[in-house]
């Protein structure tokens, strides 16, 4: 009785830590599982940053902004949705398309790409000021030449390749 008395007794104070670092770990792994699930779940995107970005232009071409906002990585999915669909209710889809088509021709592939992130540069030339309509707002473009940069992500999970920046 002594020895059962004993047994619960440890039990109580040295099993309890060990319960609660069952349920610590459990709710981290909870969390974690939470955390990853939307990237886990999106499988927009091709098997190289080339053909991602060709599916993102045949969506735009279609018009289908839904879609081509999902060839993003996840947390810029909503905020490019919003663009798109601002640039549609313009007119602006058709300039916008030609416009990133034209600027696949001149890509180079950058020296800082990994084998997770993939940066193509390319340098744009305005040879007079140019006026553009932005958000209802007007700006003006100074001649010059611009340097840019596309970014492309590779989701670990599904193994796609994600537009991480335009």
């Amino acid at each position: 009785m002594v020895l059962l008395a004993g047994g619960v007794l440890w039990l109580t104070l040295n099993g309890m830590s060990y319960v609660h670092s069952l349920r610590a770990n459990w709710e981290a792994q909870r969390l974690q599982d939470k955390l990853e699930k939307p990237y886990r779940e999106d499988t927009y995107g091709g098997k190289t940053p080339e053909e991602t970005y060709d599916m993102f232009l045949a969506a735009l071409s279609k018009e289908d902004t839904t879609l081509a906002s999902k060839y993003f990585v996840v947390d810029k999915q909503a905020q490019w949705l919003k663009t798109l669909e601002e640039y549609k209710k313009q007119n602006l889809l058709t300039n916008f398309i030609k416009e990133l088509e034209d600027t696949k021709k001149i890509w180079k592939k950058s020296g800082k790409s990994t084998e997770r992130t993939v940066s193509f540069i390319y340098t744009n030339t305005i040879s007079k000021d140019k006026s553009v309509y932005f958000e209802g707002q007007k700006i003006v473009i100074p001649s010059g030449s611009y340097a840019n940069e596309t970014m492309f992500e590779l989701n670990i999970y599904t193994k796609t390749w994600k537009v991480s920046v335009l």
